[in-house]
């Protein structure tokens, strides 16, 4: 496959929109595919919370600290050469994680697979990019992808609890390795876009370095969120910190870096980079806090509660293709502002109209409205970092805008879920006692309301020194702090939204730009 080649016909790039719409659906699936199918494999592997745990971290925290290395891979080894390759890896893990017979090698292979899908998702888009060159063209390519991507998010619980009711649970790793077959396909016929430059060479030192950093603070925020701050998490931020401040002294010096620090000066790529973090974030507190919240609350069944928040998807599905194509007439700097504003708006009108009886008719119009913000934001987003460097960087701009997502989703579920469960346990201990219950009884009660304790193991825990009236009241009083919580995990999440449609607006472009040589990007 040698790396060559401009763009492509309109049916030959609309085949390859297709495979690389695809590959980025499979890898993005599965950052939320295996949720559905946790109580399945505790059952059959013996897992405890921490394993459970693990299986859904190990894919987020390689994913992340390996995306930089996959977009600079695809860039000095070629783009479809790297593509296919992630391919290979992703479908090779989730054969191991199918065949896992123990959480410990689930939890090892699904780590494997965070690492194929850090070559596929900066692949696949690179590879977009090179069939579409032209920039009006490649903006409406990239909203197609992009929506793609968002829908595998949101539809990762559905598709996950219908293929576990089906098959079990290794269908959610099985079903990965046809689809990666079609992609590798496609890819095999997929123009390469432009040669790689001669004579780089990859930054290891650099390589080496970003990878501990971003894994290392990424799984501090995870374990801080689960676990809260102690000493395991503090050292390893401070392992993370350590590295990322060797990585840029290293880049300073380094013939060829891996993240030349000239691009940081990009206002482009940083308001990219911004918006998709913020846009990843909101998606995740949606879909995760709101999840709960149907199930726990209201006492949905998965597939129901998945049904609920369909609008978002519906609206994220037909806005960002419509997204992508007034950013190929106007630039990204429009629709990311209004769309940050609109997701922020609806995000605010749902914390504010939140309680447990919540009409259908009313949570999915607010589902609509974030969705429809989301859209509008998501791809142009995508479109502005590939604007943000040359054609010959795509894979780096594709992988830190990428880097950007993924962070953005951590902080969502780790970050906001330890404010939410903080202020959840502060809140209930106050109702319990407002209620009569002791204060150490409440502690305890406390405790085990957090981990899920059936109603039985609550009313022994009481021990008889909780008045009877309390215990019936102990359920409407977990509801009412869980909705509180919930509440001010949205508003966090609509601040954010607000500061990055600033940052934005300030640094984004107003007005389409061509791909070609950036003086920015030679290191």
């Amino acid at each position: 496959m040698q790396e060559t080649g401009g763009g492509a016909g309109r049916g030959r790039r609309g085949l390859v929109l297709a495979a690389t719409s695809l590959a980025a659906f499979t890898a993005t699936l599965d950052n939320t595919v295996v949720a559905v199918a946790l109580r399945d494999l505790q059952r059959d592997l013996d897992a405890g919370v921490a394993e459970l745990q693990g299986v859904v971290t190990a894919y987020t925290v390689a994913l992340a600290a390996l995306l930089l290395t996959g977009g600079t891979l695809a860039d000095v080894a070629g783009r479809r050469r790297v593509l296919v390759a992630g391919l290979a890896v992703f479908a090779a893990a989730s054969a191991g994680c199918a065949l896992a017979g123990s959480s410990t090698a689930l939890i090892a292979w699904r780590a494997v697979q965070g690492a194929g899908a850090a070559l596929v998702l900066p692949g696949s888009l690179a590879v977009l990019a090179a069939a579409c060159p032209e920039a009006r063209t490649r903006a409406r390519a990239v909203g197609v992808w992009a929506a793609t991507g968002a829908v595998a998010l949101l539809a990762g619980p559905l598709v996950g609890g219908l293929l576990v009711e089906a098959a079990g649970w290794p269908a959610v790793f099985w079903v990965n390795l046809p689809l990666c077959a079609l992609v590798a396909l496609v890819a095999a016929v997929a123009p390469a876009g432009p040669a790689p430059v001669r004579g780089r060479r990859l930054d290891l030192p650099g390589q080496l370095l970003a990878a501990v950093g971003l894994a290392a603070t990424t799984y501090a925020v995870v374990l801080g969120g689960r676990d809260g701050v102690g000493a395991p998490v503090l050292a390893a931020l401070l392992a993370g910190t350590a590295a990322l401040v060797a990585f840029v002294v290293v880049e300073r010096r380094a013939a060829d870096p891996v993240l030349p620090l000239r691009l940081m000066r990009s206002r482009s790529l940083v308001g990219a980079s911004t918006g998709a973090f913020a846009a990843s974030l909101a998606v995740f507190v949606l879909l995760v806090f709101l999840s709960l919240f149907l199930q726990l609350v209201q006492e949905q069944e998965p597939v129901p509660a998945a049904l609920r928040l369909l609008p978002l998807t519906i609206a994220l599905v037909v806005v960002a293709p419509l997204a992508g194509r007034v950013t190929a007439r106007r630039g990204p700097r429009a629709p990311v502002v209004a769309g940050l504003l609109l997701a922020a708006a609806g995000l605010g009108l749902v914390a504010a109209r939140l309680r447990d009886d919540i009409g259908d008719l009313e949570l999915l119009a607010l589902m609509g409205v974030c969705g429809v913000g989301l859209g509008l934001a998501t791809a142009p987003v995508v479109a502005a970092s590939l604007d943000a460097v040359s054609t010959a960087r795509s894979g780096l701009g594709a992988a830190t805008v990428n880097v950007a997502r993924e962070l953005g989703g951590v902080v969502a579920v780790a970050g906001l879920g330890a404010l939410v469960v903080a202020r959840l346990g502060s809140d209930l201990t106050a109702r319990l006692l407002g209620l009569g219950v002791p204060d150490g009884r409440a502690g305890v009660l406390v405790e085990a309301l957090l981990r899920g304790a059936t109603q039985d193991e609550v009313v022994e825990l009481s021990a008889g020194e909780v008045p009877f009236a309390a215990l019936l009241l102990l359920r409407t009083a977990a509801e009412q702090s869980y909705v509180g919580s919930v509440r001010l995990a949205l508003g966090g999440a609509a601040v954010v939204l607000v500061v990055a449609a600033v940052v934005c607006g300030r640094a984004l472009e107003s007005r389409v730009v061509e791909p070609g040589v950036h003086p920015l990007d030679h290191a």
